[in-house]
């Protein structure tokens, strides 16, 4: 059963990790602490209690805060902070100790999503590189990909509706192709259920992956393709120009760019990847051009969505696939991104209608 996808109208935009308003971050973001604290005194039931809190976190969000949204804000990318420190050796007995009970927590969890319709996912983070060329960092990156697929396996949520996503990386200044036979060589060292959440995103920088490399991988091994619009766009900015500020000249990355559409071949050969589960994918925007500090960072985050013409572009892509909202200020920025939307359908005298990729 499609837990998030119940009605033909349930399209979702996602909160990730965290909450912007003071009150709503005190109640609802998870703690954490590092290999330092965990190691001095005290730290087996500092590591032990912040765990169990930031489960019990979770399920207070997803009984109280998700099922108030509108349907279509129903959607939580899970913060990697959950078990602190876990893929660390020397936790594995304390994690041990206090597993049944985290276990019971995060099925409450599971429930609520499910009895809800909250559709959740999460991130491993930049250093979880499957497609590496040292075995050290391939065999830390399994640890971190089964450590966060636990995530949904402890809920009760089915593999394919739990989306587990990483960026490719792992070009080390050679071929694309390398990396990409790499991920595939140790994909399958990955555990049933970790395969079957795990899916793979395009990158930003011009000279990483791009979408035509993670499709090309989707034809070597059942992974699915996660779009990053946003990175679609970084990628494709190669040109810099030259900007005189008072008396100095600086660069500035050309934004002038092409975006991916809902047409695009590349849209519809992502949403495919998917194999009948509707997509997750990510959208972000940058700084306004205005903001000089970011003149060469156009991949970063801004704290909310500004550019209308960006956001309109994205309406006619829900009717294929959801989408993590990846700004600063979380969910302020996933209310004026709805509001928008909604404005959209009332211009348009059309309500937004799910579709599948033909």
């Amino acid at each position: 059963m499609e837990y998030f996808n119940k009605q033909s109208t349930d399209w979702r935009i996602a909160q990730c990790c965290q909450w912007h308003d003071k009150a709503l971050a005190k109640r609802y973001n998870m703690g954490t602490t590092t290999k330092t604290y965990a190691l001095k005194e005290g730290g087996k039931e500092r590591v032990q209690s912040k765990a169990l809190s930031n489960c019990n976190k979770l399920v207070d969000a997803l009984e109280n805060y998700f099922p108030h949204q509108p349907k279509n804000l129903r959607a939580f990318r899970i913060s990697s902070e959950l078990f602190p420190c876990y893929t660390l050796e020397f936790t594995n007995d304390w994690y041990d100790e206090i597993r049944d009970e985290i276990k019971d927590i995060l099925s409450r969890a599971g429930k609520a999503a499910k009895e809800h319709s909250i559709r959740l996912s999460v991130h491993p983070g930049q250093y979880t590189v499957l497609a590496s060329n040292k075995p050290d960092v391939v065999e830390k990156s399994i640890e971190d990909l089964e450590y966060h697929a636990l995530y949904g396996d402890y809920m009760g949520l089915p593999a394919e509706e739990f989306s587990m996503n990483i960026h490719l990386q792992g070009l080390y200044g050679g071929k694309h192709e390398d990396g990409i036979k790499r991920f595939a060589t140790h994909f399958p060292y990955l555990s049933d259920y970790a395969q079957g959440c795990l899916s793979v995103e395009n990158e930003d920088k011009p000279n990483g992956y791009d979408i035509r490399h993670t499709l090309e991988l989707a034809q070597r091994i059942p992974i699915r393709c996660t779009l990053d619009t946003h990175h679609y766009a970084c990628h494709r900015m190669v040109e810099t120009d030259k900007v005189k500020v008072g008396d100095k000249t600086v660069n500035r990355k050309v934004r002038d760019v092409v975006h991916i559409t809902a047409n695009s071949d590349y849209f519809k050969e992502a949403v495919k990847s998917w194999r009948g589960v509707r997509p997750l994918f990510h959208k972000s925007q940058s700084f306004p051009p205005e903001i000089q500090d970011y003149w060469m960072k156009p991949n970063a985050h801004s704290q909310t969505y500004w550019d209308e013409d960006l956001m309109a572009n994205h309406v006619p892509m829900l009717e294929y696939a959801d989408f993590d909202i990846e700004a600063k200020f979380k969910e302020v920025a996933v209310q004026g991104f709805y509001k928008f939307i909604k404005q959209e359908e009332q211009y348009s005298g059309e309500d937004i209608v799910l579709k599948r990729a033909a």
